[in-house]
């Protein structure tokens, strides 16, 4: 049915079109290049007052008016041709009809091998979990944990994923020193991964806060409290901003008295390039580098936060 439709859709098309391809055209190719060429000109005159009303710069003047000077250029020589006798071509009839019919006939005999024409989509349905599966999903944290530490005990003593896992359930049952210990020895085991390590960090800052201590190796300002963060929101848009850089700002003298705090290096970086200030982003990395000189693991978190915002070579 569906080609019958298509089929019915293709004839209609060409009969409208059809007229048009044999209708001899009222507009000469002469007059259609002299407008062209007097909107061409038209438009020439118009870049000064472009940049009259600062819409163009000197430089994107420079190249809109060499573009439109070739142009303009081209279509004098074709017009003066025009006028010398040296008519351009009229498009033959069989070419007109030409470029269309092979589009389809094309079009028609590549689909079937590249296409789908018979396809449907499949039906999504929700995959039943396993009995185990469900009972995992049914237990508590506390149940969670006491599965987790037996199976790294029996099964993956030395797989960090493990461990990260532990460390998330016994943060969410506030037991935080035994979390701590868990994302640690993920980190030992995992030859401190980047990820592991940034894991780790938000862990000992979330209790750091809990705990009302200021949060250990972080010299970044504390802009996500709610207090600070209320603050801010009522400002003007002028006064955010200027707040802001001023809290990166005295993030990057605090760094200077404190090198080594990583996650302070990584915040100041990102902070910077969300500022756009890339000269000073690309300044704080080459600094961060040089503080953690001996340090892999941190150079790769350096590295990574590169590649990631664009700060790479």
């Amino acid at each position: 049915m569906i080609w019958i439709v298509l089929i019915v859709l293709l004839a209609l098309t060409a009969l409208l079109v059809a007229p048009a391809l044999f209708r001899a055209s009222n507009i000469t190719a002469k007059d259609a290049l002299t407008r062209e060429l007097a909107a061409s000109k038209h438009q020439l005159s118009q870049i000064d007052a472009e940049i009259a009303s600062g819409f163009l710069d000197a430089e994107g003047a420079g190249r809109a008016r060499r573009a439109m000077e070739r142009r303009i250029l081209t279509l004098g020589e074709r017009l003066e041709a025009l006028n010398a006798g040296k008519g351009e071509p009229a498009l033959p009839n069989w070419l007109k009809f030409a470029v269309p019919i092979a589009l389809v006939v094309i079009t028609a005999g590549l689909y079937p091998l590249i296409g789908a024409p018979f396809y449907k989509p499949q039906e999504t349905s929700n995959r039943t979990l396993t009995p185990e599966e469900q009972a995992i999903a049914n237990m508590s944290s506390e149940e969670l944990e006491a599965l987790l530490i037996k199976r790294i005990d029996e099964a993956a003593p030395d797989d960090p994923t493990g461990y990260v896992f532990l460390g998330r359930v016994r943060m969410d049952l506030g037991k935080f020193d035994e979390a701590l210990e868990a994302y640690r020895k993920a980190l030992e085991l995992s030859d401190n991964h980047p990820q592991v390590a940034a894991e780790l960090a938000q862990a000992e800052n979330f209790i750091a806060r809990q705990r009302g201590e200021a949060p250990p190796n972080s010299a970044a300002p504390d802009i996500n409290n709610n207090e600070t963060a209320n603050a801010i929101r009522e400002m003007s848009p002028e006064e955010q901003q200027a707040q802001i850089r001023a809290m990166v700002d005295g993030l990057a003298v605090r760094l200077e008295d404190n090198p080594d705090d990583l996650q302070g290096w990584l915040r100041l970086i990102r902070a910077r390039t969300v500022l756009g200030d890339t000269d000073l982003a690309k300044t704080h990395l080459t600094d961060a580098r040089a503080a953690f000189e001996n340090d892999p693991a941190a150079q790769n978190a350096l590295d990574q936060l590169a590649q990631e915002i664009g700060l790479t070579d």
